[in-house]
């Protein structure tokens, strides 16, 4: 199967959604169990249903391992207007004792949600694609067994702009 092929015929919230359902299954595979990480996955999902994806970029951004590991809250506070000192810290120490596939997993899956979010999406949206592609790849590697992708080939690039319709959590295997 050309992968490649199908991930551009799925919507930026299709590739997105498939990119939770990766770190899920991750979660799930290596029994990981820490309510921050739920957090985060609440705020994962968020995108697929919302409307006001500049406030979710804000909230997402401040939650991404990322920005977390390479930027010092204390000298840089105002790069994190949704989260205080102690979540942070939190969220340092928690990102720290992660796998490096995990990490990866997550940041790749939000960069999927944010590269397209100020620009448009051209033919089938090569900045949400590549980590798309990205993220199958770690999720190969270090899955038992995956999201199973053509489930997510109903989200079409067609609708909405590339971006596709809402999709509900609950409504996806």
């Amino acid at each position: 199967m050309d992968i490649e092929k199908v991930f551009k015929k799925i919507s930026i919230r299709g590739r997105f959604a498939f990119g939770v359902k990766c770190i899920e299954r991750y979660i799930s595979e290596n029994k990981i169990e820490i309510k921050s990480i739920d957090k985060l996955l609440t705020q994962l999902w968020e995108f697929t249903e919302s409307e006001n994806l500049d406030v979710w970029d804000e909230k997402i951004s401040d939650l991404n391992p990322t920005n977390i590991l390479e930027i010092e809250y204390e000298k840089f506070p105002d790069d994190f207007p949704t989260i205080d000192a102690s979540e942070y810290k939190e969220l340092k120490k928690i990102y720290q004792n992660l796998n490096q596939d995990l990490i990866k997993l997550i940041s790749k899956t939000i960069e999927i949600g944010t590269s397209n979010l100020y620009g448009g999406t051209g033919g089938y949206s090569n900045h949400s694609l590549i980590p798309t592609i990205e993220v199958y790849k770690i999720a190969e590697k270090s899955l038992s067994k995956m999201p199973d992708v053509n489930s997510f080939i109903q989200f079409r690039f067609s609708e909405f702009n590339g971006w596709g319709n809402k999709i509900v959590r609950h409504n996806i295997e």
